[in-house]
């Protein structure tokens, strides 16, 4: 079956957004975006998406309610959906579903059962906010008791989390992108602070194939007070290690420690392990003034379905080539480690630098579109693509998916550029190389848009 998932819901835009097309047909293909999508709301039954998915790690109720209030922070999420859901986990028992009385938490499986016979919770916008609350109750169960976290794990964790994201529009959720100085992108999942300072945050981090790496080499080593763990989805990375010392002789120092200070949607500024921000406009970082040594330590390079951890306070910088896409999910979770004297590391004699968060034209649906469709390509060719630059199918991916939120944000020269690029190979090209049902849908969808490998 061809999984082609393009979410687009709402008003169809007016034609004039394209002043300079030429092609009607693609015109008309436009003003009604909706009728491309083959998956609309709907498509995605409760029990199609949760049925099946076994897993006897056991989540009780107080720990999905946690979840769920953190999820409910990062989807902004209404209070009518939060009450629905926190309702239901309230009233749950295990015997509703397995006839049988158990005096231990509910697994994983029966929160899933549960769910599928609750009509309430197939109603979009708590239906997305059930799949994304599960799947970080699941990890952070199996995470926090050191239990096996494996591919098939990863996959249904993955796959619900996917499956929120994309077909989230038009709900009163909202999966947002911010874009970090470390040269990532990141989509919050799950956001928990106490008294401003990071208690739990799940979030999926996506590093494009764009050549865009963090503001500056100079400040790409840093520490987390929380504790830190990270699971790979696709693709390869390092992460290096550091030794980090005060010495007595300033002489001796090779770097200074900078503050991090974060500036909220509504205006707020706030400085300090005490002042993150969920949702921030901007990141400075300030010369602190107090001198470190830095040496190198260690370097350990993670592909698909690895999972590495960062204890809190401790320095060290993640490496991705900046032709390659690499996603993971990562979790700072301060109930396994905290540091209050977390910093970032960067020149001597620096200032500051800074940071704006605006994610520029991507949404949280193409990246978890060009994520899922290169996660199944690496397991389907039992590879991780090496070298510094892409398979030119996973290029194919990434310029597919952003070319088409770009043109459903009515901006067609810029989505050009990637569903037609005048360098490299365009989309349509890297699938026609790579003969398949799934790849074959993509082409038919380029061409109902009017665009071919040979479009100007």
């Amino acid at each position: 079956m061809v999984r082609f998932i393009l979410p687009i819901h709402g008003e169809p835009r007016s034609t004039s957004c394209f002043p300079h097309s030429n092609t009607p047909h693609l015109l008309q293909l436009v003003t009604d975006l909706e009728s491309l999508c083959p998956v609309k709301m709907g498509d995605f039954p409760m029990a199609s998406q949760l049925n099946g998915l076994e897993d006897e790690t056991m989540i009780p109720k107080a720990a999905l309610l946690r979840v769920l209030e953190g999820v409910a922070v990062a989807t902004k999420a209404s209070d009518k959906q939060v009450r629905m859901l926190n309702d239901a986990i309230l009233q749950f028992q295990p015997d509703q579903i397995d006839h049988q009385k158990m005096e231990s938490s509910p697994s994983f499986s029966q929160w899933c059962r549960f769910m599928v016979e609750n009509p309430e919770m197939a109603t979009e916008g708590v239906r997305q906010l059930v799949q994304v609350t599960l799947a970080v109750a699941l990890l952070r169960e199996k995470s926090r008791r050191d239990l096996p976290v494996d591919t098939k794990s990863i996959d249904k964790i993955w796959g619900l989390i996917h499956d929120a994201v994309v077909s989230a529009s038009g709900t009163a959720l909202r999966f947002t992108v911010s874009r970090s100085a470390q040269g990532f992108l990141a989509v919050p999942l799950c956001s928990l602070l106490e008294n401003g300072r990071i208690d739990e945050l799940w979030r999926l981090h996506t590093w494009l194939p764009d050549g865009q790496r963090g503001i500056s080499e100079e400040v790409c080593i840093h520490a987390h007070q929380p504790f830190g763990q990270s699971w790979t989805l696709l693709g390869s990375g390092t992460d290096c290690t550091f030794e980090v010392d005060a010495p007595e002789d300033p002489s001796l120092a090779t770097h200074a420690a900078y503050e991090c200070c974060y500036m909220s949607e509504s205006g707020q500024q706030s400085a300090g392990a005490s002042g993150y921000q969920t949702f921030q406009v901007t990141s400075t970082i300030r010369n602190t003034g107090r001198l470190f040594r830095v040496k190198p330590s260690n370097q350990l390079s993670h592909s698909r379905d690895m999972t590495y951890s960062v204890p809190g306070g401790a320095y060290h910088r993640s490496i991705v080539s900046g032709g390659k896409l690499h996603a993971t999910l990562f979790v700072f979770d301060s109930q396994r480690g905290y540091d209050d004297n977390a910093a970032v590391l960067g020149p001597k004699n620096g200032v500051e630098w800074a940071q704006p968060r605006d994610p520029a034209d991507l949404t949280a649906e193409v990246l978890a579109q060009t994520v899922d469709a290169t996660r199944r390509w690496e397991q389907t060719h039992e590879t991780t693509a090496g070298g510094d630059n892409e398979h030119p199918t996973i290029l194919g991916y990434y310029r597919f998916f952003r070319g088409l939120g770009l043109l459903r944000a009515g901006r067609r020269d810029d989505a050009m550029q990637y569903l037609s690029p005048a360098e490299g190979p365009a989309p349509e090209q890297a699938f026609f190389q790579e003969p398949s049902e799934e790849h074959q849908g993509y082409i038919q969808k380029l061409h109902e848009l009017g665009i071919t490998a040979n479009t100007p």
